[in-house]
């Protein structure tokens, strides 16, 4: 296609115009964990292992249990555990409990644990953030630290692990919810103000990766513009990769295979404080972005925009059987373009995939015409290369979602809807049927038969009284963005 075609296509669009375009990351994927159970030697080594799989089970279990208990016995007859800070006494009668923590590390094969650096003290640095692996993390911070917590709500409800997650008077976030997320960074503040708190402890990441880069962190741990103390937690393996991610094994056959590991390696590095400039007080996002950095930079990683919303997203790709990485939006460079929430994502990805007959994991245009029930025709082809960017021939999953994102949140996609149901006969009060459709449609698609307006026609009438009304129009516009395209594109003149 010429330069000339190109700009007649940008015009087509209308006054929506082209998404801008985005450099995603396809190399990496975050949430995958990439071990594979194979080979003799594992097979023999579990065969060995077994006896000693079963002790350390026991082990962990009665620890587990025994903390427990001795956590209830901690908070026996305190009052407001999550908004008032413990007095020392109480705080010592969680040492054991925090001994049963290490326990539990020794039992899933963790029989030392490298230290390197020297931890802040608290009138130094309130905050500590960490790069988030695997359950592993937060039982050595906590061993280590009794530190107050950030966790999401869910977690103050689980079986043995909720109470102990309460005693550690955390700061509990609906990462969903703007209010609470608001509620928790007031929170944070408050606690790291004063001194009678312990450490805030905070993993800014959101949600556990493998460990072989950072991604994007949350503003929560820097907003009250704070000294920061950043914490390296790195598994070296040979056999067996102990991360907790999306698209990899579950927790109980994660925790089988580390106790049938001779050992397993865990190192933490204690960075030096980061203290916020003038500017970075201002934008705790600047503040955070440095952090990062710092800290891939000791890690010898690299950064991404991936995001919770990604692995929120990953997770959902595991569920439906498809490669996680092709779902991946990196949310924090997506955002640039749109607004895009995490339910949009899901919608867009379970048409996508409708739409992928051949489950290639990408749309060819003859994919495309058989989804929408249109015929070939010029029109439909530059709706089809409005999402081809490179004209490659083939649809991806982030290029089908850029369009979408573009097309549904553009400040004037409620006028455009509008625009095209009075093209199809709605301007003056008037209900167009079905005819009027047709004659509409065959104006941008001459070729279009009275089957497949007949079609479409029954998707827009919702309420089957043969007419169709804007609301039901603008519904079904509000599902498939790129169904609007056909308006724009084939009337350039529509807006």
């Amino acid at each position: 296609m010429n330069s000339e075609q190109r700009r007649k296509e940008r015009q087509g669009a209308g006054a929506l115009g082209q998404p801008p375009e985005i450099e995603l990351n396809e190399t990496f994927n975050p949430f995958r964990n990439d071990n594979h159970f194979d080979g003799a030697y594992e097979i023999l080594k579990i065969i060995l292992l077994l006896p000693v799989m079963v002790v350390r089970l026991l082990v962990f279990v009665t620890s587990l249990l025994l903390g427990y208990l001795l956590t209830k016995l901690a908070l026996f007859r305190a009052t407001n555990v999550l908004t008032s800070p413990f007095p020392q006494w109480r705080r010592s009668l969680m040492l054991p409990v925090r001994l049963c923590a290490r326990v539990n590390l020794f039992a899933c094969g963790f029989h030392w644990i490298h230290l390197k650096g020297r931890p802040a003290p608290r009138h130094e640095a309130p905050i500590l953030v960490s790069n988030h692996v695997t359950f592993a993390d937060p039982l050595f911070l906590f061993f280590k630290h009794l530190p107050v917590i950030v966790t999401a709500y869910e977690n103050l409800n689980l079986p043995i692990a909720g109470a102990i997650i309460k005693a550690m008077q955390a700061i509990a976030v609906d990462r969903i919810s703007r209010t609470s997320r608001q509620n928790a960074s007031d929170a944070i503040k408050r606690k790291a103000m004063c001194n009678d708190w312990s450490h805030v402890m905070i993993f800014p990441e959101a949600t556990t990766t493998n460990g072989k880069l950072l991604i994007s962190f949350k503003a929560g741990a820097f907003t009250p513009g704070f000294p920061v103390q950043p914490i390296l937690i790195r598994y070296s393996y040979v056999h067996m990769d102990p991360c907790w991610v999306a698209e990899g094994p579950v927790i109980y056959w994660l925790l089988f295979r580390l106790m049938t590991q001779f050992h397993n390696f865990m190192s933490v590095e204690y960075l030096p404080i980061i203290y916020p400039n003038l500017a970075e007080t201002k934008n705790p996002q600047m503040f955070a972005e440095r952090v990062r950095l710092t800290m891939a930079r000791a890690m010898n990683t690299s950064v991404t925009q991936h995001t919770f919303e990604d692995a929120t997203l990953a997770m959902e790709a595991v569920r439906l059987n498809i490669d996680s990485g092709s779902a991946l939006l990196e949310f924090g460079e997506f955002n640039k373009i749109s607004p895009f929430r995490v339910k949009d994502a899901k919608r867009c990805l379970s048409k996508f995939l409708t739409m992928d007959s051949s489950k290639r994991g990408s749309l060819t245009f003859e994919d495309y015409i058989k989804a929408v029930n249109l015929p070939n025709c010029s029109l439909l082809q530059q709706v089809y290369r409005y999402f081809d960017r490179t004209n490659s021939g083939c649809i991806s999953f982030r290029q089908y979602a850029v369009g979408i994102a573009y097309v549904s949140s553009h400040l004037r996609f409620k006028e455009a809807v509008v625009a095209a149901y009075n093209f199809c006969g709605g301007e003056e009060n008037d209900l167009p049927d079905e005819p009027t459709l047709l004659r509409s449609l065959r104006v941008l698609i001459p070729s279009v038969s009275k089957q497949q307006v007949h079609l479409l026609f029954d998707r827009l009438d919702v309420k089957k009284g043969g007419i169709l009304r804007l609301a039901d129009f603008a519904s079904y516009c509000d599902e498939n963005p790129d169904f609007l395209l056909i308006f724009l594109i084939g009337k350039s003149s529509l807006l």
